[in-house]
């Protein structure tokens, strides 16, 4: 399954921002769709991060994953995170959330990165923890949902 980055493909942005916003902005008090449309811009260069990675079926994007910038900011150590992981309802179960985090872990480890993190509603870290990622502490959401802090550390490149 071929992988895009959204700078490769900027007009697909109006779809992803969509599914971001169905999925989680609309719990935002106050967000717009147009809102999450600009947040997503910062996704829109070549070569350096923070990245947007799209799995595509038939010239559309079916998944996407991120690698970004201080998800949570009340500990600016945590560099690199992994975040808006989205399976269209028709392609879930085919381990294209696996594929996805997988590159981008390699496209962390060519950026230097040596651990990143990520937050998810699953206390016990469901697909995360099956892929190696480990539970570091609970939190508040500013949506007010209690979200699981997790992370990865990367192995050094040869």
């Amino acid at each position: 399954m071929p992988f895009l980055t959204l700078s490769q493909a900027p007009h697909l942005l109006p779809v992803i921002a969509g599914w971001y916003f169905d999925t989680w902005g609309c719990h935002m008090p106050g967000a717009t769709l147009e809102d999450e449309q600009q947040r997503l811009e910062v996704f829109l260069h070549d070569n350096e991060l923070p990245v947007l990675l799209m799995a595509m079926h038939n010239d559309q994007p079916i998944a996407a994953a991120q690698l970004k910038f201080h998800e949570r900011t009340e500990r600016p150590e945590r560099l690199h995170w992994l975040g808006g992981v989205y399976v269209c309802p028709a392609h879930r179960g085919k381990e294209l959330a696996s594929g996805l985090i997988a590159a981008l872990m390699e496209i962390a480890q060519g950026h230097g990165a040596r651990e990143v993190f990520l937050q998810t509603e699953r206390d016990d870290g469901g697909l995360y923890a099956q892929l190696g990622w480990e539970p570091l502490e609970r939190r508040k959401h500013r949506t007010g949902v209690q979200v699981r802090i997790m992370r990865r550390v990367l192995p050094l490149r040869k």
